[in-house]
This record gives C-alpha cells, sequence and structure tokens, in this order.
C-alpha cells in the first residue's frame, strides 16, 4: 500500500516543461515589424517591412506548430 502512495506523489509533483524554442521570439519579431509597418505603410519601406514582416511571423508561427507537433507525437518520459 505503501509503495502506491509514494508512487502516486512521484506522479504529481512532475510538471511537464516544454523544450525552450526560439519560436515565440521570431513570432513576435514578426508581429512587430508588422505591426510598424502598417502605421508607417506611407513611407518607402513600409511595403517591403510589411512583406517582411508577413514572412517571419509566418515562419515564426510555423516554428512553433511544428515544435507543438514534435512535442506532441513524443513519447511520455515517466
Amino acid at each position: 500500500m505503501a509503495y502506491s502512495q509514494e508512487t502516486h506523489h512521484e506522479e504529481e509533483d512532475h510538471i511537464h516543461m516544454p523544450s525552450p524554442s526560439w519560436a515565440p521570439i521570431i513570432l513576435a519579431l514578426g508581429m512587430t515589424v508588422l505591426g510598424f509597418s502598417v502605421i508607417w505603410r506611407e513611407s518607402a519601406g513600409g511595403l517591403i517591412g510589411l512583406i517582411t514582416g508577413v514572412i517571419v511571423t509566418l515562419l515564426g508561427l510555423g516554428m512553433w506548430i511544428a515544435d507543438e507537433i514534435r512535442n506532441a507525437s513524443a513519447p511520455a518520459a515517466h
């Protein structure tokens, strides 16, 4: 009986932490560039910034989704 209580207690103490990733930072950078480009779209670099912001945002989002798919399909380590 004591063994099962200890095992149950150890399982409750385990907190799953995701692996480190650059995806949130890249996504935030892309959204920031995109936001500033929308505000200053009349300037010469507005269209270039807009395109760059969209590409970097999609890249960050794709990286984040790929990381989540990889973490979800990984076997659980207990």
